[in-house]
């Protein structure tokens, strides 16, 4: 995976902006994980923008937003369907994190997560780690799947051949 390296307190205090894009190809985990083929995902791109500010929360911050659509696996036929991600995270950046003696009290807010400072922080690791942990465990197309129209119960009974019922 291309590298995109930064210095995240420094960004985050010099109120850095960072926007670019980069083929999904380039995730490999992430196409592991979603099990698609490098042609299944040769079109999708991934679009971000990295934004710090100098004292959110008394910390410096970054904030990411993630745009991309991503192929997978449709789990009922099996058939690849686009899975729209618009993700945004917030990021606290730390330096009582390195101190090992140090206790830090988390904040039971969803909606930040802390960073250790970290002078070669790979921006695009963090996007692919993002973008597997939002990618669902069981994909599905969000309309109804094309090939597969049976509902659940409507089994045919393999008896009623037998009777005749069924030809």
């Amino acid at each position: 995976m291309k590298k995109l390296i930064i210095n995240n307190q420094d960004f985050a205090q010099k109120q850095l902006k960072e926007m670019g894009e980069f083929p999904l190809l380039q995730c490999e985990r992430l196409l592991e994980f979603l099990q698609v083929s490098n042609e299944q995902a040769d079109q999708s791109t991934v679009y971000f923008v990295l934004t710090g500010s100098e004292a959110r929360f008394s910390y410096p911050s970054l904030q990411l937003s993630i745009k991309a659509e991503v192929p997978a696996i449709c789990q009922r036929c099996l058939d690849v369907t686009n899975i729209t991600m618009d993700l945004q995270f917030n990021y606290l950046i730390n330096p009582e994190l390195l101190n090992p003696n140090a206790t830090v009290t988390e904040d039971e807010n969803d909606e930040t997560d802390w960073l250790e400072p970290d002078v070669e922080f790979d921006v695009l690791a963090l996007i692919e780690d993002e973008l597997l942990m939002a990618a669902p465990i069981a994909p599905v197309h969000e309309a109804e799947c094309g090939q597969l129209n049976m509902q659940s119960g409507e089994k045919v009974n393999p008896f009623a051949v037998l009777k005749g019922k069924i030809k």
